[in-house]
């Protein structure tokens, strides 16, 4: 059973508008990203207001740098010495 993930004390909570500057998503792309798991859900913070928390926004900005940035391994070529 995996533990559930608790904020740290310096973390806080995104309004819609600021992650999409983050992320570069429209707000469209931002919807089917949460609903496809690929980015972390809203968190409901009062009845008519919802908040991403920042450390899952930026963890998601890591991963997405490093995926991009993945380094392949390539074999070394034979130079014929």
């Amino acid at each position: 059973m995996t533990k559930p993930f608790l904020p740290t004390a310096a973390d806080r909570f995104l309004a819609k508008p600021e992650v999409l500057r983050i992320a570069g998503f429209s707000a469209a792309t931002l919807w089917r990203e949460v609903q496809a798991g690929r980015f972390p859900a809203p968190i409901p913070i009062s009845a008519n207001r919802v908040g991403f928390l920042e450390s899952e926004v930026q963890a998601w900005v890591n991963k997405s740098v490093l995926a991009a940035r993945q380094v392949r391994s390539v074999p070394a070529r034979d130079c014929g010495s």
